[in-house]
């Protein structure tokens, strides 16, 4: 290589110039995401153990949200298609793999 007054070289592999992926912590939104959707995909494995008779009933606690409960039920069915009925009744969620009272319209 010849020598050069002003600059500095020097040879390198081609393999050494990619770019690295970047890993990223996730965010306290997503951590809690992840952790409800571990919890709910425990409860729909439970709904999915029990008779058609029986339901499991999710009571939300003070800083939950029914749509945000809604939201993360619908994702983890989506991900993990089940055969299960879930319902709203109240600030409770039910599953069951029987089909839930009380829905659609009363007949007289």
């Amino acid at each position: 290589m010849a020598r050069y007054k002003h600059i500095a070289v020097k040879k390198i592999d081609l393999a050494d110039l990619v770019p690295k992926p970047k890993e990223r912590k996730p965010t306290p939104r997503q951590i809690a995401q992840q952790e409800r959707d571990g919890e709910i995909r425990a409860a729909l494995n439970e709904a999915a153990s029990l008779p058609s008779s029986q339901a499991v009933v999710i009571d939300m606690k003070e800083d939950q949200k029914l749509p945000t409960m809604r939201a993360s039920i619908g994702r983890v069915l989506k991900a993990e298609p089940r055969e299960l009925n879930w319902g709203v009744r109240g600030q409770s969620i039910v599953i069951s793999k029987g089909k839930i009272p009380g829905r659609g319209r009363a007949h007289w």
